[in-house]
């Protein structure tokens, strides 16, 4: 069946989903309670409505069958029943019971230390910046130059351990797949859910990686008594998820199929072909499981501990993920280090030690779970020179000394070979 309509039959539960996930928009971690309530309660309302609009639509027609076999293939679970159940309780008895959970972890380029966590319902909340600007005497004893520190929000129905995002992400991914499964079947011609796909696919809480949503990065200088709010940008790539063939990775690289090929080096060779055009680069983590597949993340930060946060949530995958190898490519600042005066700039933040820089560096890290360390670092300014280049893979190879501020990945493969 195919028809051109504004108005078709899915178009009501398309509609639903929109004001839904809409609600969800709303959401945020720097709101107060009642307005964070509100979208979680207008959220499981118009999710449950989704089925109730689409079952007056589809009443009488030829559809109803179909209805009833996606129904039981995607909303029959227990996070679909969980969702029926909020509704319910929302509705006729109260607001979502919300709680919200504040990490605060410190970051040195060897550890991470996480604090006490906060807890927090409706009757107790209070402004996490009072939180942060109470802790000034603790990060004046840690380090009297700067200190680089996270703070994670998270959020849970009262009493339970499991977080609320993970069930809303799995819920909304669910009802999407329905959807689309019903619109196939139907095909027809809808204008109206067309533009509310269209502005479906540019919301954000369900695509942005949860990282970006829920954690912010700071630095502090006590000599200044100044806390920085770090900005940064991540390629859409959530979690880690999107994993790819190593061997498709190698041979796009390669002219000769039949090559052997090492993904260390495409990985050197692909990044100095982009810097060479771009002149700059996003910082790239590069994860190779055991099952010969790869996933891509890339970032752009303007403190470090943005960096040194991924670092440790990449350490923290390494055993459940089945990692075996990290590459890094990151741009570094040299300074020269002979003089006197380089013990004065240890005395400076990042930010004030910038400017005495000797040269820019373009640096390649891999580490693996053998414990095979490689560094190479070239000169920016001579990244077109390929003699240049050629002479730095041939004679910089390195396979001792571990960047420190690789420590926490190095920490965590010995600890899986013990």
């Amino acid at each position: 069946m195919s028809q051109t309509t504004a108005n078709g039959l899915l178009y009501p539960a398309m509609h639903k989903l929109y004001s839904a996930l809409n609600s969800l928009e709303q959401f945020q971690k720097g709101n107060n309670f009642f307005d964070n309530i509100s979208c979680l309660d207008n959220f499981f309302s118009e999710y449950r409505n989704i089925t109730f609009v689409l079952q007056k639509s589809l009443a009488h027609t030829e559809y109803e069958s179909i209805y009833e076999e996606n129904r039981a293939k995607y909303l029959l679970n227990e996070t679909c029943k969980w969702f029926v159940e909020k509704r319910n309780e929302v509705l006729k008895q109260h607001p979502f019971n919300l709680e919200k959970r504040i990490t605060i972890t410190l970051y040195s380029p060897q550890t991470s230390i996480a604090l006490p966590e906060y807890v927090f319902t409706i009757e107790n909340d209070v402004e996490y910046s009072t939180i942060i600007d109470s802790l000034r005497s603790l990060f004046i004893d840690i380090n009297p130059v700067e200190v680089f520190f996270s703070v994670e929000f998270s959020f849970y129905e009262k009493g339970q351990n499991k977080e609320l995002y993970d069930d809303l992400i799995l819920g909304i991914s669910n009802m999407k797949m329905f959807i689309s499964s019903m619109r196939e079947a139907i095909n027809e011609e809808c204008r109206l859910c067309d533009q509310l796909e269209q502005k479906i696919d540019k919301m954000n809480f369900y695509q942005v990686p949860k990282n970006m949503l829920f954690i912010e990065d700071f630095a502090y200088y006590p000599q200044k008594d100044h806390f920085e709010k770090g900005s940064r940008m991540e390629v859409m790539m959530p979690d880690l998820s999107i994993r790819m063939p190593l061997s498709g990775f190698c041979n796009f690289l390669s002219k000769d199929s039949n090559e052997k090929r090492n993904a260390f080096d495409d990985f050197i060779t692909m990044h100095i072909v982009v810097f060479s055009m771009q002149k700059t680069l996003m910082p790239t983590f590069m994860i190779v499981y055991e099952d010969e597949t790869f996933a891509l993340k890339s970032f752009h930060a303007s403190i470090k501990t943005t960096m040194y946060r991924t670092i440790n949530d990449i350490a923290k995958r390494i055993e459940s993920d089945k990692i075996k190898s990290i590459f890094y490519v990151t741009e570094m600042l040299k300074y020269a280090n002979e003089s006197n005066d380089y013990r004065e700039i240890l005395k400076m933040n990042s930010n004030d030690r910038a400017k005495y820089r000797t040269s820019e560096l373009l640096c390649f890290y891999m580490l693996d779970s053998n414990l095979h360390f490689q560094s190479y670092c070239f000169d920016s300014e001579k990244i077109d020179d390929m003699g240049y280049v050629m002479s730095i893979l041939k004679s910089q190879f390195q396979e001792s000394t571990i960047t420190n501020f690789l420590q926490p990945i190095k920490d965590e493969f010995e600890r899986i070979r013990k």
